[in-house]
């Protein structure tokens, strides 16, 4: 399933994310793993996540993939 039909089955995910991570998040791809579920990737502000969303704990988990950092010179 795209993240634009995740996102349409269920519009609390992205306003989840976004509360999360910041309102410039965006998703990348959604699947749901198991009834209880969702499992995918998200962008923003120069960071790749993946994250689990558990709908009986109704918690929501993230983990960094990439970062991009940037060096400020003196």
């Amino acid at each position: 399933m795209s993240a634009a039909q995740e996102t349409a089955r269920d519009p609390q995910l992205l306003d989840r994310l976004r509360h999360a991570l910041g309102p410039e998040a965006q998703l990348v791809s959604v699947r749901q793993t198991d009834a209880q579920r969702l499992r995918g990737v998200a962008v923003c502000s120069g960071r790749i996540l993946s994250f689990v969303l558990e709908a009986e704990q109704n918690r929501l988990r993230t983990q960094p993939l990439f970062e991009l950092l940037q060096h400020r010179r003196p």
